[in-house]
C-alpha cells in the first residue's frame, strides 16, 4: 500500500509522528539510485529511489553522499510497503569525506602520486649511481697510494695499471650515461606533474562534500520498503535548440527540437528519466515589498561659487547617514552602490572607536568589499518563454555528466510545410537570402533558440529564433543565400540641389534601380524591401517619386517605419527591375542628422 509524507492517518499508511527514543535506533543506511530529474533553467528536482528491508521497532533510514547544492528545504521523501510504517522528521547535515568530487579528480590524484612515486625511485637510483662512482674513486685512489709506497712494484705492473685505468673509466662514463638517463625520466615526471595539475585546475576538485539525510520511522513489524527521496539542486539548466532541415524539392521543413542540457550539481546522471521544463521556480512567490519613493529639489550653487552652499551639503550628508544607519538596523542598504548586497550587517563603530566617521567608514567598506574573493553565482540559463510553461519529456534513458559539459538530447520533432521565397535588401546586400515562412500546427510551440540549418542535406550555418512561435502562429527562418538569384544594385540619381525664392529649401533626389534575375529551374517568388528616410521634423519633408518608382509597394511593411516592399514571382531565367525614387527637403540652413533605429 502507497504511502506519502503527509498530515493524515489511515490504516496501513506513513504518517508524519514524533517516534519514540526510548530505545537505541538503528542506523540503516540507504543505496538509492537516481531514478529520475526536471530540468529548468537554474535548477533540478532530482529524485531518488531504493528497495530496502527495514526490522520491526523505531530505527532510522541514512541517506549518504547527496550533492553539497541541495536546497535542503526542497528535500521530500515518499514511499510504499506491505506494512505500517510512521515517518518522523527527516534531519540533515553536511560531511566531508576523503572521496572527490569528479571520479576524473580522483583518477588525476592518482596519477599524480605514480609520478611522484617515481620521481622518488629514479632520485634514489641517481643516488645510487653517484654512490658507485664515488666508490671507484675513492677505491682507486686507495689502490694507487697503496702500491705508490712500492716504485718497483708500480714499474714492473704498468700493464696492469693501464687495464685497471681503463676498466675503471668505462665503469664511471657508464654510471654517468645512466645518471644522465635518470634526470631525462625525472624531467619526464615533472613535465607530467605539471601537465596533471592544470588539469586538476580545470576540473572541479577538492574532497568531497555532501549532505546526509536521516529519515526516523517506526514500524509493527519487518517488510520491505520502496522509499523515494526528491530534492532539488543548483548548478543545472538547459536550452533549446534545433535543427531545421528544408528540403527545397518537396519544400517540407522539419525542425528536430533538442534540449542541450548541463549539470555541475556533483553527481552523475546515468540512464535516468528525464524531463525539461521551461517552468522558473527560482523566480520567487511574492512581490518585494513597497517603499516610498521620496523627491526634493536640488539647489545649484550660486554663479561663481566653487561649490554647494554648507546648508545643502550638510543636508545631503545627513541624508546619507540617515540611509547607512537604515542599513545597519535593517542588515539592508537602498543606497546605490556597485558591489552586491552585503551578507552580513554593518556595525556602527563604537563612541570614540578611532574617531572614524560613521559614514566614512561605511564608504571605505563597500570599496573594501569589491577587492573580496566572492563565490560566483550559479550559471543560469536565460529562457524566453514568452509566458508559456511547458515540460518536454527527453526520449529514452539519459545521461548528463557533473562536468558542465553540454549534452544534447533529442525530446521532439516538428513538420511544417512551409511558403518559401527569396528576401532582397538591396540597401544592404546584393544576396538573395531564402526564408522559409511557417504556421505552427499542433500542440507544441518553438520556444527562442539556436538553430543549426540544413538546406537539402546540408549544413549552411546557425541562427537564433529569437521569439516564441505558438501553434497557430507565422514564424520565419532563413535558410542562406540562394545562388540562382542574381541581384544588380544601380545608383541611377544621388543629387542635392536648392529651391525656392525666398525661403529656400535643399532638396536631395536619391534614384535606384535593383535588377533580378532567376536561374534556378523552377519558380521563385521574390521580396525586396528597402527603407525610405522618415522625418521626425514637421519641416522636414519625405517623398517617393512615384514616376520613378516600381507600382505596387506597400509601405511601412512590417511594422517597420519608411520599410518599403515590393513581391512577385520570377520564372526560370525571368528578370524583373524594382525602381525605387525618393527625395528629401528642409531647410536650407539646417543641418540633417540621419540616425538608424
Amino acid at each position: 500500500m502507497s504511502f506519502f509524507i503527509r498530515r493524515t492517518f489511515l490504516c496501513f499508511a506513513v504518517s508524519w509522528v514524533l517516534v519514540p527514543t526510548a530505545v537505541r535506533a538503528e542506523d540503516l543506511p540507504v543505496e538509492s539510485a537516481i531514478k529520475s530529474a526536471v530540468v529548468y533553467s537554474d535548477r533540478a528536482t532530482v529524485t531518488r529511489e531504493a528497495k530496502i528491508e527495514i526490522p520491526a521497532g523505531a530505527h532510522n533510514l541514512v541517506f549518504k553522499g547527496l550533492p553539497l547544492g541541495l536546497f535542503t528545504n526542497s528535500l521530500r521523501v515518499s514511499g510504499h510497503s506491505e506494512a505500517r510504517v510512521v515517518f518522523g522528521a527527516l534531519t540533515h547535515k553536511r560531511d566531508t569525506s576523503e572521496e572527490f568530487t569528479v571520479p576524473r579528480v580522483q583518477e588525476l590524484s592518482d596519477l599524480l602520486l605514480q609520478e611522484k612515486a617515481a620521481i622518488k625511485a629514479y632520485e634514489a637510483e641517481k643516488a645510487a649511481l653517484t654512490e658507485a662512482n664515488e666508490f671507484l674513486k675513492t677505491w682507486a685512489r686507495q689502490v694507487f697510494f697503496g702500491q705508490g709506497q712500492n716504485p718497483d712494484a708500480m714499474a714492473l705492473n704498468y700493464n696492469t695499471w693501464v687495464t685497471a685505468s681503463d676498466g675503471l673509466s668505462a665503469k664511471i662514463l657508464d654510471n654517468l650515461k645512466a645518471g644522465l638517463a635518470v634526470d631525462a625520466k625525472i624531467l619526464d615526471s615533472n613535465n607530467k606533474i605539471a601537465k596533471i595539475n592544470a588539469d586538476l585546475r580545470q576540473v572541479r576538485g577538492g574532497n568531497k562534500q555532501s549532505h546526509t539525510v536521516t529519515v526516523p520511522f517506526e514500524t509493527d513489524q519487518k517488510t520491505t520498503l520502496n522509499v523515494v527521496l526528491s530534492y532539488q539542486v543548483s548548478n543545472v539548466g538547459w536550452a533549446p535548440i534545433y535543427d531545421a532541415r528544408l528540403d527545397m524539392k518537396s519544400k517540407k521543413l522539419d525542425f528536430i527540437h533538442y534540449g542541450s542540457v548541463w549539470q555541475n550539481s556533483g553527481e552523475d546522471w546515468q540512464d535516468i528519466a528525464l524531463t525539461l521544463s521551461t517552468a522558473q521556480p527560482g523566480q520567487g512567490a511574492a512581490l518585494p515589498e513597497t517603499t516610498s519613493v521620496w523627491l526634493s529639489v536640488y539647489k545649484p550653487p550660486a554663479p561663481g561659487a566653487g561649490e554647494a552652499s554648507p546648508s545643502y551639503i550638510q543636508a545631503d550628508e545627513d541624508a546619507e547617514e540617515a540611509a547607512f544607519e537604515k542599513a545597519v538596523r535593517e542588515g539592508h542598504s537602498t543606497m546605490p552602490v556597485p558591489v552586491e548586497t552585503p551578507t552580513d550587517r554593518l556595525q556602527l563603530p563604537e563612541e570614540g572607536g578611532g574617531g572614524e566617521d560613521p559614514l566614512h567608514r561605511w564608504r571605505r567598506l563597500q570599496e573594501e568589499r569589491v577587492l573580496r574573493d566572492v563565490t560566483p553565482a550559479p550559471v543560469v540559463s536565460q529562457i524566453n518563454t514568452g509566458g508559456f510553461v511547458g515540460e518536454y519529456k527527453v526520449t529514452g534513458p539519459a545521461t548528463v555528466k557533473s562536468d558542465g559539459a553540454q549534452t544534447k538530447l533529442s525530446i521532439g520533432e516538428v513538420r511544417a510545410e512551409p511558403e518559401l521565397f527569396v528576401q532582397i535588401k538591396p540597401q544592404i546586400t546584393t544576396e538573395a537570402y531564402i526564408v522559409a515562412k511557417i504556421k505552427l500546427k499542433g500542440d507544441t510551440p518553438i520556444l527562442p533558440g539556436q538553430v543549426n540549418l540544413f538546406r537539402d542535406g546540408a549544413f549552411i550555418g546557425q541562427s537564433y529564433i529569437h521569439d516564441l512561435i505558438r501553434p497557430g502562429e507565422e514564424g520565419k527562418v532563413f535558410f542562406g543565400v540562394d545562388d540562382g538569384v542574381t541581384v544588380k544594385r544601380n545608383m541611377l540619381k544621388d543629387q542635392t540641389a536648392e529651391t525656392g525664392l525666398i525661403a529656400k529649401s535643399s532638396v536631395t533626389e536619391k534614384d535606384f534601380s535593383t535588377v533580378i534575375k532567376n536561374l534556378n529551374k523552377y519558380p521563385v517568388r521574390y521580396e525586396v524591401v528597402e527603407v525610405i528616410p522618415s522625418s521626425k521634423d514637421e519641416r522636414i519633408v519625405v517623398d517617393i517619386l512615384n514616376d520613378k518608382t516600381t507600382a505596387g509597394y506597400d509601405k511601412d511593411y512590417d511594422q517597420v517605419q519608411g520599410a518599403t516592399h515590393w513581391s512577385g514571382t520570377l520564372e526560370p531565367q525571368q528578370e524583373t527591375t524594382v525602381n525605387f525614387g525618393w527625395t528629401v527637403s528642409w531647410p536650407k540652413d539646417e543641418a540633417l542628422i540621419w540616425q538608424e533605429r
